[in-house]
């Protein structure tokens, strides 16, 4: 029987270059997704994706590598939904900053702007 994930991770950020994916590889390697099949970055062409489901994410980490390389050009977010305490953190990427805010997961549609 499997059960639900704690936690979702989805994002993406852009443009990225060989260091910072490198940064972000290193980072996400103690991720413990539900799938070994599905990646948990991927890159498609100059953006990074963050898609993950599982029971530990190395958020810290990745904000780490994040903040060790982000530059004024980068732009994107990073989703997390915590299942168990049923919030969202949204972690925003734009002009150098990092910028988080959360909502209750019931508010998500609200909180997205939909």
């Amino acid at each position: 029987m499997s059960r639900q994930p704690l936690l979702k991770v989805y994002g993406h950020i852009y443009p990225v270059d060989d260091a910072l994916y490198a940064a972000l590889e290193n980072a996400c390697a103690d991720a413990m997704p539900e799938e070994d099949d599905i990646p948990v970055l991927e890159r498609d062409g100059d953006m990074a994706r963050f898609s993950f489901e599982g029971t530990y994410f190395p958020l810290d980490e990745v904000l780490a590598a994040l903040t060790a390389h982000l530059r004024p050009e980068h732009q994107g977010k990073l989703d997390v939904l915590d299942m168990e305490g049923w919030q969202l953190m949204r972690h925003t990427f734009t002009q150098g900053r990092i910028d988080a805010h959360s909502a209750p997961l019931n508010n998500v549609l609200d909180y997205s702007g939909h």
